[in-house]
């Protein structure tokens, strides 16, 4: 069977309401039209500025290593030869579509419909709370136990409208997982504070029904109650005299993803978060030489953030995490957890999307 070939990325460059009908989250969406689509610098400033010739090798590397993290299910695993885990592929196939591989473009096509075809069985086969019926994974333990269901959505999301063949069953698929995530967020906003870093829970929570909505789903929770929970959250960390730079990035700062689209940056919260992580990464490099999973997807989200938001931050911000993760790549292209989610898989997917945020090709990199 041959396949229609469109792609949700030529309907985005026609604007946000090419992907009509785009519902809303219950209480309001927290967006506003000049967070949907941020400027996209010409060529000559992309590769001058921003994917340098040091950090393309290094995304080729880090590729040629997800690449060998396939399984014959067409999972990726936590690691090489290793079982194939939910999130991971997710993280993986993210990272592909980051570097302009679709299912149906892309020198690596294929590997992205193999993630997906893995993604659309686990939904089919999924319990009714959760997309995994396994608890206790690095990811559950560390970002909550609706992380798979987060990184499986968030992947879902932009893939979606790239293959007319499977959009029936990626559409059912998608819809499962959004009715999952909105039913089990809590009155406060949040999923949950079991985890070890419970922000990220709550920010890869509404990252992912953020990518569904702009999907054009309709998503039965409130952004609004997820924001307020964090501004919350951080006051409370940030008025503490000592913190770990663990705790400064991944129970700080990824909060200022979501404040941001919420047209909330301007209160004193969120920059004094953004401010606090710059200046420690400006001032150490062991949040580099010793990240764990958490570290790296917290670079991955406060590089979103500054992407949209342009200017001063973003041209502070991008090269320099960028060359900083460059020093610490292994040789065989991978990077590696030290602590907490140690796996290269998921280390290495985030680390990638970091270097591949200048391409925009991430339909959520553009809402």
């Amino acid at each position: 069977m041959s396949r229609a070939l469109f792609s949700r990325r030529t309907l985005l460059a026609a604007g946000p309401l090419a992907l009509a009908p785009l519902s809303y989250w219950t209480s309001r969406l927290a967006a506003a039209p000049d967070d949907a689509v941020p400027p996209k610098p010409s060529d000559a400033e992309l590769t001058g500025d921003e994917i340098t010739v040091a950090s393309k090798a290094a995304m080729k590397r880090a590729t040629d290593f997800l690449l060998r993290t396939f399984n014959s299910d067409d999972g990726c695993g936590t690691d090489i030869r290793h079982p194939s885990d939910i999130g991971c592929s997710a993280m993986v196939g993210l990272a592909l579509l980051a570097q302009g591989h679709t299912v149906i473009e892309g020198e690596l096509y294929q590997r992205v419909d193999r993630v997906l075809r893995y993604m659309l069985r686990t939904v089919n086969q999924m319990p009714a709370n959760n997309i995994t019926s396994q608890f206790g994974t690095q990811l559950q333990n560390k970002i909550g136990v609706q992380a798979h269901t987060f990184f499986a959505t968030l992947f879902l999301s932009q893939v979606i409208g790239e293959d007319s063949d499977e959009e029936n069953r990626v559409r059912r698929a998608l819809k499962r997982l959004v009715d999952v995530i909105a039913r089990q967020q809590t009155h406060d906003g949040h999923w949950g504070q079991e985890s070890w870093a419970p922000m990220l829970g709550t920010v890869m929570g509404w990252v992912a029904l953020r990518g569904a909505h702009y999907a054009g789903f309709r998503v039965a929770a409130s952004a609004e109650k997820t924001a307020d929970h964090i501004i919350k959250s951080m006051t409370t960390e940030l008025n503490r005299h000592q913190q770990s730079w663990m705790h400064q990035l991944y129970k700080n700062a990824t909060g200022v993803r979501v404040l941001y689209a919420s047209k909330r940056d301007d209160e004193a919260i969120a920059r004094k978060a953004f401010e606090s992580v710059l200046a420690l990464i400006k001032g150490s490099d062991s949040p580099f030489s010793q990240a764990g999973g958490e570290e790296f997807l917290s670079f991955h989200l406060i590089t979103e953030t500054m992407l949209q938001k342009g200017g001063a931050d973003w041209k502070t911000w991008y090269p320099l995490v960028r060359d900083k993760l460059l020093a610490v790549q292994n040789s065989d292209g991978s990077w590696t957890g030290h602590h907490c989610i140690t796996s290269r898989t998921f280390c290495t997917a985030a680390a990638t999307l970091v270097l591949a945020a200048p391409n925009r090709f991430l339909p959520i990199s553009q809402q």
